[in-house]
């Protein structure tokens, strides 16, 4: 199913509509249950402004319970598909296209 697919954990704040602030984690899913997944997370990158300000590898575990399924309008890889979304109150949130 989903167990050892890559995915990105996306955490960001934005000022008046603007991305000011942005986290890019990159992960491996280890365990999938009914309503949550496990991520191992490996990488972690950090935007400013859009440029990469700190980037280093780190090695934790964390749950990502489901919150909701909705149409991806948005542009990026996952646009104008479906996709469930997970999320974890410290790391972010992960999309998985159906």
């Amino acid at each position: 199913m989903m167990i050892n697919k890559m995915v990105e954990i996306y955490k960001g704040s934005t000022i008046d509509g603007i991305l000011i602030y942005e986290e890019f984690i990159t992960g491996t899913v280890v365990r999938v249950n009914k309503k949550s997944i496990r991520v191992h997370m490996t990488h972690i990158k950090y935007a400013t402004n859009g440029k990469v300000t700190r980037e280093y590898d780190m090695n934790d575990e964390a749950t990502f319970e489901f919150w909701k399924t909705i149409e991806n309008r948005q542009s990026g890889k996952n646009a104008g598909k479906t996709v469930s979304l997970y999320k974890n109150s410290k790391y972010g949130i992960i999309e998985i296209a159906h």
